[in-house]
């Protein structure tokens, strides 16, 4: 590979000849690379080496050589940016490109989508951002959600059309409304060679009993190999159902872990991480695999910059824009992004202010103080319920609350999100209108304690498009327990249990969601266009757009072009 500093004195000699072919003499090469003559010769050889010039030396001393350029700096650039993204080093290879978003564009495009490489084949995309939590007993975000289903397995799944499917578990049974059966596969192994056992799988259950979810789990046992009976404490006709969670996928016992679980975990799944850092994740197809082995060897996702990632290739998990006409391709998603008011400790404790909150930071009050160009860009449509097509917002004219001070307002949201900073500003705006000052907390994985934050800009990240997907989002992954009065957290989570209990014919996400609304508790934002770029998947079958923004990679099979 060569140096960084070769292509700088490439650059020096290109500048100083202006590109030109000359005639110089060695004194001349040591005067411009302020260099000895042994050490002009090393570099002239080097740059030879590359195909960069051709040097034609002299014979005699005094006598004039002739230094030719056969590329130009654009072409060096290029050629190292080149040689850096095969070693998968992306960061280096923008910085030879000076960060021009234009010569990223051109040159980074040859290496995404599927490629041949080592008679493997490989998918490429780019991401914004590292993926930096994949432990499922863990908080995370919409795109590492997709990255865990790839690694883990649950005892139960769904499949594309959101169908309760088989997965550790091969069969179940309901032996009575509080206890639950699930037969196991046999013979499954970890990406690390370590036999699935039951205990592993004891084990993961007993550790969910700590979520709401999952608190009505009483006890989990084994009564023969390869079977784990999970017995209640009130019944749950759809027990199997919540299982197919990502919190709920089987994990590696914690005694066998390493202490780099958090972003190379070790699961069942079609897909083992070979690769996670801040350049790149690289999942690669496990070829123990107890399903069926996913048909592309290797999926890369490489972290371009924030700046110019959008420019390269619209990242499958940030909002995309696209043409609506393809159905197939391009939908919205099934949540949306919402501010959620903290009315348990939060300055929205006062009635007074949670109702002039939820009236003043309206999404359309607050698309105004966005630019058009970033709406457009992101692919992002006002939201009026927490669902596409809910209408739930009744807006009324805003009434600060009279205070002889006026308070200063703590915002929390998550700073790489590309959307969120700039909604913040937003926020910003509109309430500094009435005087009422704002305090930003951009974090990254560790957001600040409850009692600090006001407001929290919250994307739902729900899996699928299924109603009952709420569950999960509203009794544990949306900080809506730590932030509603107890009361009234008490009573949506009633309307679950009421669901599980056969009181419902269907789940009342509907009636859940205008609660929420009508309550004040969360005021929804926008719903995003989630969709996969045709041009960079090329021959890629099936690799149809999840509720995560994602596609399933084991589904999915390059078709080769034979015309």
């Amino acid at each position: 590979m060569s140096s960084p500093r070769l292509r700088v004195q490439f650059e020096t000699l290109f500048e100083y000849f202006d590109g030109k072919d000359s005639e110089v003499q060695l004194d001349d090469i040591t005067d411009v690379l302020c260099c000895t003559r042994r050490n002009a010769r090393m570099v002239l050889n080097k740059l030879e080496e590359e195909n960069w010039i051709e040097w034609q030396p002299a014979a005699g001393r005094g006598k004039q050589s002739k230094l030719i350029f056969k590329q130009n700096r654009n072409d060096v650039s290029e050629t190292l940016a080149r040689r850096y993204l095969e070693d998968g080093k992306i960061g280096q290879a923008l910085n030879v490109l000076d960060r021009d978003a234009a010569k990223l564009t051109q040159v980074i495009q040859n290496y995404l989508g599927v490629q041949y490489q080592e008679g493997e084949q490989v998918i490429r995309l780019p991401y914004y951002r590292p993926l930096s939590m994949l432990n499922p007993a863990k908080s995370m975000r919409r795109s590492e959600q997709h990255i865990a289903r790839q690694v883990f397995s649950g005892l139960t799944r769904l499949d594309d059309n959101d169908q309760l499917q088989p997965d550790l578990a091969h069969s179940w049974q309901k032996v009575q409304d509080d206890h639950w059966r699930f037969f196991i596969r046999p013979g499954v192994r970890f990406h690390n060679g370590e036999l699935l056992q039951t205990s592993h799988i004891v084990e993961t259950l007993d550790s969910l009993e700590s979520l709401n979810m999952f608190s009505h789990i009483k006890r989990v046992e084994s009564p023969a190999n390869c079977v784990v009976d999970v017995y209640l404490t009130r019944p749950d006709k759809y027990f199997p159902l919540a299982l197919t969670e990502s919190i709920a996928k089987v994990t590696l016992p914690v005694s066998l872990r390493g202490d780099d679980y958090d972003i190379r975990p070790i699961g069942t799944g079609p897909y083992r991480v070979e690769k996670n850092d801040d350049q790149q994740l690289i999942l690669h197809a496990f070829d123990g695999y107890f399903g069926f082995r996913p048909l592309i060897d290797r999926v890369e996702v490489w972290v371009v910059d924030e700046a110019y990632s959008s420019m390269v290739y619209p990242s499958l998990s940030k909002p995309v824009m696209a043409d609506r006409g393809d159905s197939d391709e391009v939908e919205l998603d099934p949540g949306c992004t919402y501010l959620l008011l903290n009315r348990q400790k939060g300055i929205a404790k006062n009635p007074l202010w949670a109702e002039f909150l939820s009236n003043a930071l309206n999404a359309a009050d607050l698309f105004t103080h966005i630019p058009k160009e970033t709406v457009i860009d992101l692919g992002v449509l006002h939201a009026y319920g927490l669902k596409p097509g809910w209408y739930d917002v009744k807006l009324a004219t805003p009434v600060c609350p009279q205070s002889s001070t006026k308070p200063v307002i703590k915002i929390a949201f998550q700073r790489q999100h590309p959307m969120f900073p700039t909604l913040a500003h937003a926020i910003e705006a509109v309430l500094k209108q009435y005087g009422v000052g704002v305090e930003l907390f951009g974090y990254d994985m560790d957001p600040p304690h409850a009692d600090d934050v006001d407001i929290w800009i919250n994307p739902m990240g729900i899996a699928n498009n299924r109603d009952d997907a709420l569950v999960g989002w509203l009794m544990d992954y949306s900080f809506i327990e730590e932030s509603s009065p107890l009361d009234e957290f008490d009573q949506w989570c009633t309307m679950v249990e009421q669901w599980r209990a056969g009181d419902y014919e269907t789940f009342p996400a509907r009636q859940l969601g205008k609660k929420l609304v009508h309550s004040n508790q969360l005021i929804p934002m926008f719903h995003c266009w989630l969709g996969v770029n045709k041009d960079q998947c090329g021959t890629l079958q099936n690799a149809k757009c999840n509720a995560l923004g994602w596609f399933d990679f084991s589904q999915v099979w390059n078709k080769p072009d034979l015309s």
